[in-house]
């Protein structure tokens, strides 16, 4: 096995091993922005209250443990006594060999405390769930009479406005090579092979507005046509996915990390807002990987 092909090899493992990264890169993203759109922010709250949920029936049943714990600092160990009586200002000493009674009443006053605070956010969440109405702005505009919207420029432009221009912005792709296999997607589109159909019918399914090969300036390479430019339609950003279908070979290997690197140094980042998927001749992409994609970052 030469040299080149082991190191395509090894390039290929990175990405792959890189892509399953993103799932912890997506939290970094939402940090990250400086705007949450509306209806991403419910998505994110509603996440929250689930999360708290699951933490709050961690909880075991409390036993009826009695008693209250006192604690004396004693050199650099702590002591530790049980008040069980009312008026006892001291309490019965637990010695070492007893200290899972202390543990115990720890871990009730702890659990007890920690469930308080949880039921209290879980409560604040609902609240605002109850009052918050993400489309509030847009609707503001929308429900206008036909008549006074057509006076009006709205702060914000709909959803479904700015996914509309976005679909339809005029753009010339790259060029299909005379007797080229033809593969067409399930809405028409015609693509350059079947995981490319995949991918296309898998961003139709989940309703993701996308442009299939769409000319983009790279950094250092110059004008690149992505496999796909998707729309998240919560944030407004676009997310770049190019499929990698050979990477057995070691020269396309070589030049599929090169497109990478590039389209980091532009500020397309794996996890964030550029997908990369590969495949080789004994390694298909399956409508699974696709979906998780999809999954990971976009809903």
């Amino acid at each position: 096995m030469n040299t080149l092909f082991q190191n395509a090899c090894f390039y290929s493992k990175f990405i792959v091993y890189c892509l399953h990264q993103e799932g912890e890169i997506i939290m970094q993203k939402k940090q990250e922005h400086t705007h949450t759109p509306l209806d991403a922010l419910t998505s994110f709250v509603q996440s929250q209250r689930t999360e708290l949920q699951q933490l709050l029936s961690q909880f075991p049943k409390s036993k009826a443990i009695v008693g209250n714990l006192r604690i004396d600092r004693c050199r650099n160990s702590f002591q530790y006594y049980i008040v069980s009586e009312r008026g006892d200002t001291k309490g019965k000493y637990i010695s070492h060999k007893q200290i899972r009674k202390a543990a115990a009443i720890a871990q009730r006053d702890y659990n007890k405390a920690t469930a308080t605070i949880l039921k209290k956010q879980i409560k604040a969440i609902d609240s605002f769930l109850a009052i918050y109405t993400p489309n509030a702005i847009d609707d503001a505009y929308t429900k206008l009479h036909p008549g006074r919207r057509a006076l009006v420029t709205p702060i914000r432009e709909p959803d479904e406005d700015f996914i509309a221009a976005w679909r339809h912005l005029p753009y010339t792709g790259k060029p299909f090579e005379i007797n080229a296999p033809e593969y067409y997607t399930a809405s028409g589109v015609r693509v350059r092979s079947k995981s490319e159909v995949i991918i296309a019918d898998a961003l139709a399914r989940a309703n993701i507005p996308y442009r299939y090969e769409y000319p983009t300036s790279i950094k250092g390479w110059g004008t690149l046509y992505p496999d796909f430019t998707c729309l998240d339609i919560r944030t407004r950003e676009e997310i770049i996915w190019e499929h990698f279908g050979l990477m057995g070979d070691p020269d396309y290997a070589e030049n599929a990390v090169q497109k990478i690197t590039h389209y980091a140094a532009s500020g397309y980042v794996l996890g964030k807002n550029l997908i990369a998927t590969f495949e080789s001749g004994t390694t298909p992409l399956s409508v699974k990987q696709a979906q998780g994609c999809i999954d990971a970052l976009f809903k």
